[in-house]
């Protein structure tokens, strides 16, 4: 008896306190609004120093372009660009199919690949600003057969860095359709 009384007890506490029970949490609005007021303080007294530049405006930004070589071979020498010249999208405006550079700050996924010509080389590499960030190296040993390299890392870019693939040794031989490079902003 003493169990049923307890149980039926306990049953009229729980179904009273849950048709009383009120959320401590405030609305998603007002969550809202207080985080942009503190980003915004914070910001103003110099503590972020990015300019809160993952605010929600900010995050649909899209940055990308795909481009692929033309013609039918180049012969790229030491310390030259590799150019680029079909450029199939450009969003944003960053690539520059005539200079084969891309520019724009932000945090970039760049991926190439090279189809060297058989019996040929073809070193290259992501460079930032004139600086090697990344290699591709494509060579055969000698085999006589044609072959695609790729290559993919992430860079940040601050505003006004141009980066592009370069030869960095020898003379890369590129063969055209089969060769392109790409970015996309993070």
């Amino acid at each position: 008896m003493q169990i049923l009384i307890f149980v039926v007890g306990l049953s009229a506490i729980l179904d009273n306190s849950a048709t009383e029970k009120v959320s401590p949490r405030p609305s998603l609005k007002s969550f809202r609004d207080d985080y942009d007021s503190i980003a915004k303080t914070c910001v103003a007294v110099g503590y972020v120093k990015d300019n809160c530049k993952n605010k929600p405006e900010n995050r649909n930004t899209v940055i990308a372009f795909n481009a692929k070589a033309n013609g039918s071979v180049q012969a790229v020498s030491t310390g030259n660009i590799v150019m680029f010249g079909d450029v199939y999208l450009n969003i944003g405006g960053g690539f520059n199919a005539v200079k084969g550079v891309f520019t724009a700050p932000g945090v970039y996924i760049f991926d190439w690949t090279i189809l060297k010509v058989y019996s040929k080389s073809a070193y290259t590499a992501l460079y930032l600003n004139g600086q090697i960030k990344m290699y591709n190296n494509c060579h055969d040993n000698n085999h006589g057969i044609h072959m695609l390299c790729s290559k993919m890392v992430v860079v940040r870019m601050e505003k006004g860095d141009k980066a592009s693939i370069k030869c960095f040794s020898g003379t890369a031989s590129v063969n055209h359709v089969y060769s392109s490079f790409s970015g996309l902003m993070l």
